[in-house]
């Protein structure tokens, strides 16, 4: 079984995205971005083609740490858009307006060792609350021995909403291993033939690592697309207040652009 790796600090990855800034400064917006490692990927591309389509206007400075990092950010004006991979919480700061962006699903993943077809709610359900233990309780599979579960740390959006759509509410065992990012969570499957996990499609697509039916259908986009596939969730753009500005204009443009839609449409679902 793998050390449980537990940090007190968000992974944080920072990227500028975008284009050096001119002479005259004033004239150029500063959007600020963090949060949410599964919507990183998406909202780079938008940010760079939104740089392409309105030059020496804009520039982008996009940190990831998981979708609550972006929410606390934002809440506290450290940012100007927190990137979210879940849906609104009670518990979450008053005063965030959440903008739907896009849709995703959430697979279920295995090492390529133990391409394992197919599994219920219910045998997801058992391993990861850490009912099933060994493969051996699991059908289908190849491997053998303990089951190795591989989770994300408590700030990640796609561990809320693995655990509300796939989980029924219940939560994912404390003995799993947590990684900061889906780049992480993808890299543990892959280097361990006993592991099981879950990722975003646009992660499990990448070859790597072996995407499990859920109640025997596909967790690909195509499934997602047509509501075939059960565990669909959303990326979310998020301001402190009514978005405004620089802030208003890019989410505009991603609500309504075609060269917004294009982007989304290439590995994630366009909301409709």
């Amino acid at each position: 079984m793998h050390r449980i790796r537990r940090l007190s600090v968000a992974f944080t990855v920072a990227g500028v995205v975008g284009v050096a800034a001119p002479a005259a400064a004033s004239a150029v917006s500063v959007v600020t971005i963090s949060g949410a490692t599964a919507s990183f990927p998406l909202v780079s591309l938008l940010a760079q083609k939104y740089v392409k389509t309105h030059p020496k206007k804009v520039k982008f400075k996009i940190a990831q740490g998981g979708a609550q990092i972006g929410v606390n950010d934002v809440a506290a004006g450290r940012v100007t858009i927190g990137d979210v991979s879940r849906d609104p919480l009670l518990s979450d700061p008053k005063g965030l307006v959440f903008y739907p962006i896009a849709k995703y699903a959430i697979c279920v993943v295995t090492n390529k060792a133990n391409p394992l077809s197919n599994l219920t709610q219910s045998q997801v359900i058992s391993i990861f609350t850490g009912k099933t233990r060994s493969w051996s309780g699991v059908s289908g599979a190849s491997a053998s021995g303990t089951i190795d579960l591989i989770s994300r740390t408590s700030v990640a959006g796609v561990l809320t909403n693995f655990q509300t759509l796939l989980l029924e509410g219940k939560k994912v065992s404390s003995i799993a291993a947590e990684e900061p990012s889906e780049g992480l969570l993808r890299q543990q499957v892959e280097n361990d033939p006993s592991s099981i996990g879950f990722l975003s499609n646009y992660q499990s697509d990448k070859g790597g690592v072996n995407p499990v039916a859920l109640n025997g259908v596909q967790c690909n986009r195509a499934n997602a697309v047509s509501g075939q596939y059960a565990g669909i969730a959303r990326f979310y753009e998020v301001t402190k207040g009514k978005a405004t500005g620089a802030a208003s204009a890019f989410i505009g443009w991603i609500e309504k652009a075609a060269a917004a839609r294009k982007i989304i449409s290439t590995q994630w679902i366009p909301i409709t």
